[in-house]
């Protein structure tokens, strides 16, 4: 098992219990209600004629909630007019083409670990974009399955994809380049960036990975979905930016204990236990974006993405730790 962080210590925030105690479970629609729109500070416009590297959070709720503002975890990297999705969890087919990026620049696609937040839209990202012009030469990186979850689905898919190549005198999407990685290592490498990947906790799921992209002119790392760790600020040393899952435990435990009062069937040590032992406290994160000595902390995976759950609310539980830049994270922002 590899080694943790240490436990955080319980929030203490007036005027967001009540908003906690009137939302349904995580995984309905009703919940969940994420941070807002685009801040005009860090807009898509900025991609335009973007030099360099930027970083685009299209989705940064966590779970596979549905009807909620935010959409689920996905990352986009453009580098110098090539781009690098990181996870596909629902929506991120959608809000890349939002960013009005061609999808014939996606060169890669990474998956962190198989959980529906992260590889539900993974299938019909290739299919759309191969219609809007992704070349097939896209290469895929995650753990296992991911070879064969790609087949499988392309073969499923495959009468929908040569009824659409007929009519439109395309060549069918047969296959694209999938590399299953098991361990933590080096990834892959061109000319513009060399990935890197480490192993981390999130139990039951194993294996499940957080990434490091090493561009010209930028560093940026993933936690993916873990328990803190020491592993992930080591992957994180130096880098510009970090990007880490954050878990307000407050609001989860009152929200498992909104959703007893329901009726409904939850054991909750269980449910606090396993939420424990698979996801980062915010003031955790910060911990880690101290150890790293990173430029930037960003926010994402939200868990529980709430209104309620104030930009202030979050950035002032990491920053007991980290002194650096603190990114609240919003769909389709720009960094």
């Amino acid at each position: 098992m590899t080694a943790r962080m240490g436990t955080t210590d319980s929030l203490s925030r007036r005027g967001f219990l009540a908003g906690i105690g009137m939302t349904p479970f995580l995984t309905t629609a009703a919940l969940a209600q994420s941070a807002s729109a685009i801040p005009d500070d860090r807009s898509l416009g900025s991609l335009k004629d973007a030099k360099g590297t930027k970083l685009v959070l299209l989705g940064t709720a966590g779970g596979p909630g549905v009807g909620r503002k935010a959409y689920s975890t996905s990352h986009m990297m453009l580098s110098d007019g090539a781009a690098y999705i990181l996870d596909c969890g629902l929506g991120v087919t959608n809000q890349f083409a939002r960013t009005g990026i061609p999808f014939g620049a996606v060169r890669s696609i990474f998956i962190t670990h198989h959980h529906p937040d992260h590889n539900l839209e993974y299938g019909p990202l290739l299919v759309v974009g191969w219609i809007q012009g992704m070349s097939q030469r896209v290469s895929a990186f995650g753990p296992p399955p991911l070879k064969s979850m790609t087949e499988d689905f392309l073969r499923g898919y495959e009468a929908t994809i040569d009824f659409w190549a007929e009519d439109m005198k395309m060549r069918p999407l047969r296959a694209i380049d999938v590399t299953e990685i098991s361990s933590s290592g080096p990834v892959m490498k061109d000319d513009r960036v060399s990935v890197r990947s480490v192993l981390v906790e999130h139990p039951p799921v194993n294996p499940a990975f957080g990434y490091r992209f090493d561009f010209k002119d930028r560093s940026i790392a993933f936690s993916g979905d873990t328990a803190p760790l020491p592993a992930v600020a080591e992957l994180a040393k130096g880098a510009d930016v970090l990007v880490h899952e954050a878990m307000y435990v407050q609001a989860v435990e009152a929200n498992a204990r909104a959703q007893i009062a329901r009726g409904r069937p939850i054991n909750y040590d269980a449910y606090i236990a396993h939420m424990m032992g698979s996801h980062s406290p915010v003031e955790e994160v910060g911990k880690i974006a101290h150890a790293a000595g990173v430029k930037t902390l960003v926010l994402s995976h939200f868990t529980p993405s709430l209104d309620s759950i104030t930009d202030d609310m979050w950035r002032e539980a990491a920053a007991r730790y980290f002194k650096g830049e603190i990114v609240v994270g919003k769909d389709l922002m720009v960094i």
